[in-house]
């Protein structure tokens, strides 16, 4: 079932960031137990009530490739629940003027959140998909902070390093990044924001 899926898939992404090491970085590790703390406080253990407005956008044509390269990483029991419930998905841009070059090439969806499928003011979760070769813009998150969990593909932030299947980048609040996707496959993350209720509320990027 859809709902089963979406409540499974988060539990998975909790319990991800409850288990795993933070790399030493004591600002991840900060940030890793707010998201277990979060997730912990804000998730039914068994039914929850969908809000479902299904919505594609072109990148998805990406998607099942994507999940499928997602359930051969030790991450794929997350990907594993995020395939019952792709269906009901509703993908969208963000806010801001979309460059043109990303229309057909990326889109995010809110699982967790003010316009997810689940309902929450206190953090917001989902995920990103750019298409092979797809360049994410700068753009910032003004008083929120993000963290993204790679799923599938690998993926360059800042021209810094490049991430593969199972790493966690963090970019702290007003911090510009942008990612440029290797050109082999599609690009498959999930991503957490956390903040203050009126910044999770009023979530937005802003491209430089």
């Amino acid at each position: 079932m859809p709902a089963q899926g979406a409540l499974l898939f988060l539990h998975a992404l909790k319990r991800w960031y409850h288990i795993k090491p933070s790399g030493g970085s004591e600002e991840i590790n900060r940030h890793m137990l707010e998201v277990d703390n979060l997730l912990k406080k804000e998730l039914p253990m068994d039914t929850v009530r969908l809000d479902i407005n299904p919505s594609d956008k072109p990148v998805c044509r990406y998607l099942q490739n994507a999940v499928d390269n997602g359930l051969k990483h030790e991450t794929g029991y997350i990907v594993t629940h995020l395939q019952k419930f792709t269906s009901i998905l509703h993908w969208q841009y963000g806010y801001g003027n979309l460059p043109e070059d990303m229309k057909e090439n990326y889109a995010y969806s809110e699982i967790l959140g003010p316009r997810g499928l689940i309902k929450s003011s206190d953090i917001a979760a989902g995920v990103v998909l750019l298409a092979p070769a797809a360049f994410y813009h700068y753009h910032e998150h003004p008083d929120l902070t993000e963290s993204y969990l790679n799923l599938a593909g690998y993926f360059s932030q800042n021209d810094q390093a490049v991430y593969p299947p199972e790493s966690i980048v963090l970019n702290q609040p007003g911090k510009p990044h942008k990612i440029t996707n290797d050109s082999s496959q599609p690009l498959l993350l999930a991503y957490i924001w956390t903040g203050s209720k009126k910044a999770i509320l009023e979530s937005r990027m802003v491209f430089d």
